[in-house]
Formats: structure tokens, C-alpha cells, sequence
């Protein structure tokens, strides 16, 4: 017999301030392994920074500071990020390590194609920013950009340097190389997908080679290798080598039939001649050069992997920045944001399913073996979150055939604590909440990706956590990051065989949902969701899916587990856990002592009893515990021949719509088909993927 648990009320969840920390972490030798993580840092940027434009685009002609003052506020610490605006803003009271010493004395800027750099005097130069004007008495200071060499005088006018910067640039305080990686993600990182990561045999193989194999179609290797023609070269997995579209076909790296579609969408990043200019894409769709659909593709593309390609300058401009330099529009930005919530342009070739080209690079691994951005293919899904796996493989090295998470390559010195948080926040965002609700505050990590929770209280109680692990989170010297990473992986979790149906998982958002925001959704029916949350109520309580906790009825009302309507239909299924009430007496009677005093339905009796038999055992609310069908026999909760009809499969009512397949199936058959959740060991149904993506 099992203890039962008694129902327990939650508190409101309160938002505190994330803890941010970026410090410069690695070591030398495995410096190199961190520089293609700017790319991946890119890949949320599409739907978070499409939606941000169209208020930025309308300042255009304000006098707001520009990228390069925020990009040059901390160029002494690394800054390989997702936005350097972004990680500016969090950085003005985090420490940073002098890199001088850490970083190469210069870049590498090409294995293969050295684009030649414009020539110029060696006059002392002038030129203004929205600050102040800048003289430098070097002016043949070159960064390497997307397709040549460019000077210092660009990024200035582009918005990636501002004046304090430049300044010690020229006077040798800043090297080449510091700037060179601190600016990496908008000047010549490969950001974009290279190949593909096969997971039968852990190798990579390039897009064309895909092709010739039959692992893909050329239609679909001839959207990524555009992709990678749009936002700066052609990608050699094996050589490493970046080209032009020429130079890969020359080489024979593509097929000749690809040729002329990749010299068109290189054009998004060498530039559209017109009239003796060289216009960006957006200036291309203005003056009617190409569609507006072909240059929503360029754009989405270009979005995703770091920002918009000014050809003039050949650099990569944050969004914003691109809006005040006319390389898009307010009206464009709308369009974008609209559009691409409808339309996924491109094929995910596990699914053949229409994806974005960021939702892509979510999926995407980091081979250290070359430093390229693989799309795994296979039916493993290393790198697709599930309930059933506490952590994705984010990191792979396909000349040693090993696998590993990202917290894993950090803990191991293989990327830098500063791309292991860059990279995490992609994966999941952690954010700390509290529990005001018994007589004192609980403190939580909380997942707003995944639907997971973690209670700091219960993780330094049962020893996950230390105190000067809890000091070190508190003091700032680890990030919230750190500490749920460090809580997952010290958290087993059993699976729970007693567990009812606890939730959904949402395969298309990769994350734990309650079942009344499933049916919201419109993954679930009304009357399966009702069911669902009946099973819980006379089992023990509703299920809060992030932590496994049990609420009464009216709690799980109060904190958005159940709507009124299906709060009254199902009072009886508590009643169902906790005991009936005989009129004028306090004794507490079992469901098949209230169904022999008509006190409930004979359906819904039955229905109450078949739920506690299938989910561990038969409820005496007076010992509170459960027994199996035998012991339940033997203390009179159940006679023979309702025992039998338990054990009788074709008694079972077919009640439930899958919300995966939309069978009508039993709750035993809905058990068998759910997965358990490694986080509390609870049972989750999978839903469907949506129908609705277009491509």
C-alpha cells in the first residue's frame, strides 16, 4: 500500500531578476573551437528581432546612439553573440579579462579565397560619427569583411565602431584581432548551415554529396546552399574553405545546374548593380530588380545569421542599423514579421515539413572537427528537445564519433564560458521565481522554453546543491544558467508507473504544457481534456506539468489548470480521492461504498474506480492510501464482480481522442502511449505537429 499525498496549494510565481555574468573562459589551445558558436547564437534572432524592427525602424531619424557605440562598449572581453547589442547592455557591471594575451595575433580570415582590400593613402583621415569626428593617423587599418578586406573607416560609417574605439584601434590599445572576433558575427564568421550531421555513422557530409547519395533531394540542398550563397560564401565541411559561387563550381563543391540560381542569391551579398550603384537586397526589391517573395527568402536568411548584408561595405548590419542606413524599411519589416509567421520557406529533411531558416539553426550541432554548423539527420533527434532527455547534444566532433551536451563541452574546456551562456540561452531561458504561499518564500529556476521547474529549497535539502554553490549563484560568480544546468545534471528523476496522464507535449513549441492549455491550443478536445483532468482530480489532484504538484480543485481554478466549466463536471472525481460524505455523518466512504448508497453515478463510479485501478491501486480515504485490485478485494473497497469488470480491457469506455493520431483510444491504451518526463517522472501524451505550416 502507498501513502497518499496530501493536496498542496502553490503560491504566486513572481519574476525576479535574472542573474547575468559573462566572463572570459577556456583555454588557449581550445580557442579555436569556439569561433563558429557565433553563428548558432544567431538563430533566435529571426523572431525576436523581426518583431523588435518595425518599432526601431520608426526612430530612423532620431538621434539615438548608434551600434557601434554599444558593440565598442566592452570590446576587451570577447564578444561572439547573438546581437552585440544585445550583450552590451547586460555588461556594464560584469568583469572582463584583458585579451590581449588570449586572442592570435591575427584573424583567420580565409583557408582559401583572400578577396582583395580597396588600396588607399597614407594621409592622416577624418571622418564623423553621430558622436564626435574621429582622426586616425593610420588609416590603412583593415578588418577582413564578407568578401574583402574593409577599413576602418567603413565600420565607422557602417555603425559597427564607434569613435573611443577606433581611437585606441590606432593608437595600438586595441589589436586587429580583438576587434576582428569582437565584430566576427557581422564581418566574416560562417553562419550559416554547412552540411549535414548523419547520426547513423556520426559523419558529415555536404549538401551536394547528400544529393548524389540520395539522402536528400536537390531541391532541398539547393535552398541551403542559397542560404549560404546569401550570407557570404559556399562551404567546403571537408577543406574547411569558404567560396564564391564560382570558385565552388569550378571546384566542382556544387553541381553546374545550381550555378545560375547561386549566382543570383550571391547577389544578396556581393550586390544588385543598377543605374552604377550596388544595392542590398531590400534596395533590389525597391527598384524592382527581384520579387518580393526572392527577397523575403534573402532577407529571412540573412536575419537569421546575423544580420542585414550591406554588399557596399560587405558587412552584416544589425536590424536596426539597417533601417537607418536605408537597407530596409518600416513597411518591409511589417511585411517580414506577417509574412514569415505564415510562410516557412524551407524544408526540414527529417520532416519534410516547411520550417524557418532559424528554426533550422536550432536544431543545428557545432562540429569541433572544423567548426561547422551541422543539421542532424536521422531518426535519433540528438538535438530535438523531448520529455525523455534532460539535455540535448549541442556539440559533436565527427573525426572522434563523440556526442555532447553543451553544458558538457563547457564543464570539459571545449567552448568558452561565454558561448556555453550565449549558446544555453537558444536552448532554454532560466529565469528565478518565488512561492509566497506558506508563511515564507520558495525560491525556484524556472524554464520559460521547456516548462520545467526546479525549487532551490528542495535541490539544497536533498544535497544537488551545496551552500557555496547556492553562495556562488547568489554572490554572481555563476549564472542562474550554471546552477539549472548543475541542478539537471545531478537530478534523477525514475519514472513514476503510477503516474496518470500529467500533460502534453507540445512537439511543435519542445515544451511541457498543461492539459488545459493544450486543448486552448487546439491539441486536445474538450471532452478529452475534461477526461484527462478528471483521471487527475480522483487520483490525487490536478498535475502542475513543470513540477509534478498535486492541487486541489479550487487551487488549480485559482493558478489556470482548469476553466470553471470543466471544474464543475469533474467535483465528484475529488470527492472520488479524498471520500464521499454520507448525509448526517463524517465517515469518509470509498467510491464503491458511495456507488452501493447511490451517492454517485453507476457510470461515473465505475469510471472513478477503473482510473485508481489503472493508476496504482484502489483509494481508502479513511487510511489514506492505495491498494492493488487484490488488496482492494480483501478490504471490501471493491466486491468480485466489479473487480473482474476492472480487469476486463473491453469495459474500458473508448473516451479519449489521441491528441497525436485522433484515435478514439482508452485511458490504459492513452497510458501505454505516453512518454515519462525525466524532470518528474510524470507521464506526458505527445501532440501532433501542426498541419498549418505553408512552404
Amino acid at each position: 500500500m502507498a501513502n497518499l499525498e496530501p493536496l498542496k496549494s502553490p503560491g504566486k510565481m513572481e519574476i525576479t531578476s535574472k542573474r547575468l555574468e559573462m566572463l572570459s573562459y577556456g583555454k588557449e589551445r581550445l580557442k579555436h573551437h569556439t569561433k563558429c558558436f557565433a553563428a548558432k547564437g544567431a538563430v533566435d534572432e529571426l523572431s525576436k528581432s523581426v518583431q523588435d524592427v518595425v518599432a526601431s525602424c520608426t526612430s530612423r531619424t532620431e538621434g539615438k546612439s548608434c551600434i557601434g557605440d554599444i558593440v565598442g562598449a566592452r570590446l576587451s572581453t570577447v564578444n561572439i553573440s547573438h546581437g552585440a547589442e544585445l550583450l552590451s547592455q547586460n555588461m556594464s557591471t560584469r568583469p572582463h579579462t584583458k585579451m590581449s594575451e588570449k586572442l592570435p595575433k591575427t584573424p583567420n580570415l580565409n583557408n582559401n579565397t583572400i578577396f582583395p582590400a580597396p588600396t588607399g593613402n597614407s594621409r592622416p583621415i577624418k571622418m564623423s560619427t553621430s558622436e564626435d569626428e574621429v582622426f586616425l593617423s593610420n588609416n590603412s587599418l583593415e578588418l577582413q569583411g564578407l568578401r574583402r578586406r574593409v577599413t576602418v573607416k567603413e565600420l565607422i560609417e557602417a555603425d559597427l565602431l564607434n569613435k573611443n574605439v577606433a581611437e585606441q584601434l590606432d593608437k595600438g590599445i586595441k589589436t586587429v584581432s580583438q576587434v576582428q572576433m569582437s565584430l566576427g558575427k557581422y564581418l566574416n564568421q560562417t553562419n550559416s548551415i554547412a552540411g549535414l550531421y548523419l547520426e547513423s555513422s556520426k559523419q558529415k557530409i555536404s549538401f551536394n554529396e547528400a544529393v548524389k547519395e540520395g539522402i536528400i533531394e536537390s531541391s532541398v540542398a539547393l535552398e541551403f546552399l542559397e542560404a549560404q550563397a546569401a550570407t557570404g560564401f559556399l562551404v567546403d565541411t571537408l577543406s574547411h574553405g569558404k567560396y564564391s559561387v564560382q570558385e565552388a563550381v569550378d571546384k566542382g563543391l556544387v553541381a553546374a545546374e545550381f550555378k545560375e540560381a547561386l549566382l543570383q542569391a550571391e547577389k544578396a551579398v556581393t550586390g544588385y548593380s543598377y543605374n552604377g550603384k550596388t544595392l542590398s537586397v531590400f534596395q533590389a526589391m525597391e527598384s524592382k530588380l527581384i520579387t518580393k517573395q526572392v527577397g523575403t527568402r534573402l532577407l529571412e536568411v540573412q536575419i537569421a545569421t546575423g544580420g542585414i548584408v550591406d554588399p557596399g561595405r560587405s558587412v552584416r548590419l544589425p536590424l536596426e542599423t539597417a533601417c537607418k542606413q536605408d537597407h530596409l524599411s518600416h513597411d518591409v519589416a511589417r511585411t517580414l514579421n506577417k509574412t514569415l509567421g505564415k510562410v516557412r520557406g524551407f524544408e526540414n529533411p527529417n520532416t519534410r515539413q516547411g520550417v524557418h531558416y532559424a528554426e533550422l539553426m536550432k536544431l543545428c550541432v557545432v562540429d569541433l572537427a572544423g567548426n561547422h554548423l551541422l543539421l542532424p539527420f536521422g531518426t535519433r533527434k540528438i538535438s530535438t528537445p523531448s520529455p525523455d532527455t534532460p539535455s540535448t547534444i549541442s556539440v559533436v566532433d565527427t573525426n572522434t564519433k563523440s556526442e555532447i551536451t553543451l553544458y558538457d563541452a563547457f564543464l570539459k574546456y571545449y567552448i568558452e564560458k561565454q558561448i556555453y551562456l550565449e549558446r544555453s540561452e537558444v536552448q532554454s531561458q532560466w529565469r528565478e521565481t518565488t512561492d509566497k504561499s506558506e508563511g515564507g518564500t520558495r525560491y525556484f529556476l524556472t524554464d520559460v522554453n521547456s516548462g520545467r521547474m526546479f525549487s532551490i529549497d528542495d535541490a539544497l535539502t536533498q544535497g544537488k546543491i551545496s551552500q557555496v554553490d547556492l553562495n556562488k549563484y547568489r554572490d554572481g560568480r555563476i549564472t542562474v544558467t550554471e546552477l539549472a544546468d548543475m541542478l539537471t545534471s545531478r537530478s534523477t528523476v525514475a519514472p513514476n508507473p503510477n503516474s496518470p496522464i500529467a500533460g502534453i507535449w507540445d512537439p511543435n513549441e519542445c515544451r511541457r504544457i498543461s492539459v488545459l492549455k493544450a486543448m486552448h491550443q487546439n491539441l486536445l478536445d474538450r471532452l478529452t481534456a475534461t477526461r484527462l483532468l478528471e483521471a487527475q482530480a480522483c487520483t490525487g489532484g490536478i498535475i502542475n506539468p513543470p513540477t509534478g504538484k498535486r492541487y486541489s480543485i479550487s487551487d488549480a481554478l485559482q493558478y489556470e489548470l482548469m476553466d470553471t466549466e470543466i471544474a464543475a463536471s469533474i467535483q465528484k472525481s475529488q470527492q472520488a480521492y479524498s471520500g464521499f460524505q454520507q448525509p448526517g455523518s463524517q465517515l469518509a466512504l470509498s467510491t464503491y461504498e458511495a456507488l452501493r448508497r447511490n451517492l454517485v453515478g453507476r457510470d461515473l463510479g465505475h469510471r472513478f474506480l477503473e482510473l485508481q485501478h489503472l493508476t496504482g491501486g484502489l483509494v481508502d480515504p479513511n487510511l489514506q492510501t492505495r491498494m492493488p485490485l487484490e488488496d482492494a478485494r480483501s478490504n471490501g473497497l471493491v466486491d468480485d464482480q466489479t473487480a473482474r469488470r476492472l480487469q476486463d480491457e473491453t469495459m474500458h469506455a473508448r473516451n479519449l481522442v489521441c491528441p497525436k493520431t485522433k484515435e478514439k483510444i482508452s485511458y490504459k491504451e492513452a497510458l501505454a502511449r505516453a512518454v515519462f518526463d525525466c524532470h518528474t517522472g510524470m507521464r506526458f501524451l505527445e501532440a501532433a505537429v501542426r498541419s498549418d505550416t505553408l512552404k
